[in-house]
């Protein structure tokens, strides 16, 4: 039988994700949905997180892609992710590991800490901004 049979992982099979906790990278399976990081020994979700209506959160975390549609509302204290888009309104204290894409009608209120910022013709951004690498 071959590996592909047994639903053995192949070498292939694994993705580099980046600890939200201690920024060390890791290689996992591209199924899994959540692990324990082997340096720090926290737990992390691998997950998109997509919010199509109204949410309260203290904290967002994930080394996946949050996502908020055109009809989202989220308030969070903070929010930690792989990536970011916004289409609706976000209200927090952002921390992404990926790129933040703003939609044209979005609106983001808090500080923003990113690699890399896109913004649609007309969004609404109030707070403060660090753009690129960290120091």
């Amino acid at each position: 039988m071959a590996a592909t049979e047994l639903n053995l992982p192949t070498p292939g099979d694994g993705a580099t994700i980046v600890c939200l906790h201690c920024g060390k990278p890791q290689v996992v399976g591209r199924k899994a949905m959540s692990i324990t990081c082997k340096h720090c020994n926290k737990s992390l979700k691998l997950e998109d997180m997509p919010f199509k209506g109204y949410e309260a959160r203290r904290v967002i975390e994930t080394c996946g892609i949050v996502t908020i549609e055109k009809k989202g509302n989220v308030v969070a204290d903070r929010i930690n992710c792989g990536g970011l888009v916004v289409r609706g309104k976000l209200k927090g204290h952002i921390h992404s590991r990926g790129p933040v894409l703003v939609g044209p009608d979005a609106e983001i209120k808090g500080d923003v800490t990113a690699p890399s910022l896109g913004v649609g013709a007309g969004a609404m951004l109030e707070g403060h901004y660090q753009i690129g690498q960290e120091r």
